[in-house]
């Protein structure tokens, strides 16, 4: 999951969204902060995780 700063906050990306919306994310100037592996953290776009976890 990626962390940006945008003009309306913080916002986590997952790496789909990450790729999928590349022009948006650079046309709006949305810093990058770090990355974190967290199965808590949900995509502020899509609103799931990085990966699906299997039981």
């Amino acid at each position: 999951m990626h962390l940006f700063e945008t003009e309306k906050g913080d916002r986590w990306v997952c790496i789909h969204c990450g790729v999928e919306e590349k022009e948006m994310i650079e046309q709006k100037k949305w810093e990058y902060i770090f990355d974190r592996e967290d199965q808590t953290l949900r995509c502020s776009i899509c609103g799931k995780a990085d990966y699906d976890i299997e039981d």
